[in-house]
């Protein structure tokens, strides 16, 4: 069950509100639904924000992975609308196990103190590679290009973990009309999402998303994931 809630972090673009809730559900192939995810959007004083995302097993899901759940934090400033991170957090514990990575930017020095903390052990180490956003702040931050539908190349700490890069690509033509049909919806915004990265044993960990007009994400699939298809997540609130 490792990395099963990724694709939930991408279920985070949020619009411009002082508190914003959205709750989804995760089916994977043949399967029913086998996770909720809870994600909370806040900003105070229009200049600074936090994300949160906790995202947890349900049905035969919850007892393979001994009642997993993974929560996901964002926290920093906003800049000329853009959100700016200072901390990104992940935990993720079972009935037997916490685990929790704290990252702190350092955006003028460029690097990123990473912080470990499972039980009693602690270590702390300079993150391999500098992003100047994390997976949740990034993905808010997509909706600046949707009006101009522009491709872009992006870095964040919570992506892969060779150097953090995501492609983000606004398909054309007969790309488009292949992600309306696998994502069952006429109207939003396409996206196609590249990881870069092995997730499932789907190759890239190509992600396609419809997101509506204010950014928010209404359905999302992680295509080709090993042995039982696609892992689809969908806004039900």
């Amino acid at each position: 069950m490792k990395r099963i809630f990724l694709v939930l972090v991408l279920l985070s673009q949020m619009a411009s509100a002082k508190v914003l809730t959205a709750t989804y559900e995760i089916s994977y192939g043949i399967f029913q639904t086998m996770g909720i995810a809870d994600a909370r959007f806040e900003t105070r004083d229009n200049d600074t924000y936090s994300i949160r995302i906790e995202a947890r097993t349900t049905g035969i899901a919850k007892l393979l992975s001994n009642n997993r759940v993974e929560v996901y934090e964002s926290h920093g400033t906003i800049v000329n609308g853009k959100l700016v991170p200072n901390k990104y957090i992940k935990i993720r514990r079972t009935d037997s196990k916490k685990t929790t990575k704290r990252y702190t930017f350092d955006h003028r020095k460029k690097t990123v103190l990473k912080e470990v903390i499972e039980g009693v052990d602690y270590d702390e180490e300079s993150n391999d590679f500098y992003a100047p956003e994390d997976i949740l702040s990034l993905f808010f931050n997509v909706k600046q290009y949707m009006k101009l539908r522009q491709n872009q190349v992006l870095y964040a700490i919570g992506a892969n973990k060779n150097d953090g890069r995501i492609d983000v690509v606004f398909p054309r033509g007969k790309e488009l009309e292949r992600l309306e049909k696998e994502l069952e919806m006429g109207d939003g915004v396409f996206v196609k999402v590249m990881l870069n990265d092995k997730i499932f044993s789907s190759a890239n960990g190509e992600l396609l998303i419809n997101l509506d007009e204010e950014g928010l994400c209404k359905k999302a699939i992680l295509e080709d994931v090993l042995l039982f298809g696609d892992i689809v997540g969908k806004r039900v609130r």
